[in-house]
């Protein structure tokens, strides 16, 4: 690699792993709420979801139960997007991140439940971890998935020179 193509790929590098602490920040501010503020945010992406699926002719028996849940393992799939991403940034061999994703994964996900034993009206439950950490692996293997893709195209393209 060239000086410059280094200099581009820590700062990309840094500005990745920067991007993905405020998410971890993002995730706990959310399990600092009151049940009060929490319930009062799921019912509006609620109302808003209901609106949006029967604009489209869908008539959804969606509840706010749902839509919290959703919301938690869509949160952690990103989650374990970017911190796969991240992982990847420092070593391309996915196998050997596994690991260290996963326990960033799940630590986060009990730091979350257990910033919620503090919270007013909110509880630390396992099956919420459970469900996070699910979460995270789907964003993993999503990220896995978009590196094949990648580096099928680019086999190809090289190939077709």
């Amino acid at each position: 690699m060239k000086k410059n193509e280094i200099k581009r790929f820590t700062v990309f590098t840094i500005i990745m792993f920067v991007i993905t602490g405020l998410y971890i920040l993002f995730i706990w501010v959310h399990s600092v709420m009151s049940a009060e503020k929490s319930t009062e945010e799921s019912l509006n992406v609620l109302e808003f979801l209901t609106a949006f699926l029967r604009s489209l002719g869908i008539n959804a028996e969606l509840t706010d139960h749902i839509v919290r849940k959703a919301a938690h393992f869509c949160e952690f799939a990103l989650l374990g997007c970017l911190t796969l991403w991240c992982g990847y940034l420092l070593n391309k061999n996915i196998l050997k991140l596994l690991l260290p994703v996963g326990g960033v994964c799940i630590a986060v996900a009990v730091v979350d439940e257990i910033i919620q034993i503090f919270s007013p009206g909110r509880s630390c439950q396992l099956s919420d971890v459970i469900l996070d950490f699910t979460g995270s692996v789907f964003g993993a293997v999503f990220f896995i998935l978009i590196i094949i893709i990648i580096m099928l195209i680019k086999k190809r393209m090289t190939k077709d020179e």
